[in-house]
C-alpha cells in the first residue's frame, strides 16, 4: 500500500499525476489527524508522501509512519507552520473562508504553484478546522530513528521558505533532504525523478 496524505486545499484535482493505485488522503477534508492514524493502525506499505500540513502530520507521528512505511518522503513539511507565516495571516484567511472560502482557496492554489480547481460539493467548515490546526499544531517529539526519510522543498515556495528545509534538516541530521526547482508544491513526475535519482 502506497499512500499520499496531502496538504490543506490539496485536492486530488489540483495535483499532476498522483496514480489512482496511490491511497488519496485530504487532511480535514477526508480524515483528521487522529483519524488518520486510525486508518492506517493496521496497515502498511512501501511509501508514504506526505506534502505541505500532509508532510507535517507525517512528521509529527515519524515514528507511527515509521513501523508500517518502508519510506517515507516529505515535500514542503515544517515543525510549526507559524514559525514561518504569521498567525495573523492565518485568522485573516479563517475570516475570509467565512465570506469568501472560493477566492481564498484559489489565491493558496495558485500560491501553492497548483491549478486553481475547487471540486464541488467541498465542506469549507472543514477547511477552517485545517487552518485552526496550522496555527496550533507542533512537532514536538522528535523520532530520530526512521530509515529512508527524503525531505524536499521547492526553490520558488511561495507559501513556506528555504529555513523550513534547513529547521528540519537540523532536526532530521539522518534524512536525505533535495532543493530541487518547484514551488510549494512540485510534480509527482519530480518526486519519482528524486527518488529514483542515484544520490538516493
Amino acid at each position: 500500500m502506497n499512500v499520499f496524505v496531502s496538504g490543506w486545499a490539496g485536492f486530488k484535482e489540483v495535483l499532476e499525476k498522483i496514480p489512482e493505485s496511490w491511497h488519496f488522503i485530504n487532511p480535514f477534508l477526508d480524515l483528521d489527524e487522529g483519524e488518520i492514524l486510525n486508518f492506517l493502525q493496521d496497515k502498511s506499505g512501501n511509501f508514504v508522501i506526505g506534502w505541505s500540513t500532509g508532510g507535517h502530520i507525517v512528521l509529527k507521528n515519524l515514528r507511527f509512519f515509521s513501523e508500517r512505511f518502508e519510506e517515507i518522503i516529505i515535500i514542503a513539511g515544517f515543525k510549526k507552520f507559524t514559525q514561518y507565516v504569521s498567525p495573523r495571516i492565518i485568522k485573516k484567511m479563517i475570516l475570509k473562508m467565512e465570506i469568501q472560502p472560493e477566492k481564498v482557496i484559489k489565491e493558496f492554489l495558485i500560491n501553492a504553484g497548483c491549478k486553481p480547481v475547487i471540486p464541488k460539493e467541498i465542506d469549507y467548515n472543514k477547511l477552517i478546522q485545517g487552518l485552526e490546526f496550522l496555527i496550533y499544531s507542533e512537532i514536538s517529539d522528535l523520532y530520530r530513528e526512521a530509515k529512508n526519510l527524503i525531505l524536499i522543498q521547492g526553490l520558488e515556495d511561495k507559501i513556506l521558505p528555504i529555513k523550513a528545509l534547513e529547521d528540519l534538516k537540523n532536526c532530521y541530521h539522518f534524512a536525505k533532504t533535495f532543493l530541487v526547482n518547484g514551488a510549494h508544491w512540485i510534480t509527482f513526475e519530480e518526486i519519482l525523478k528524486i527518488k529514483a535519482s542515484e544520490y538516493i
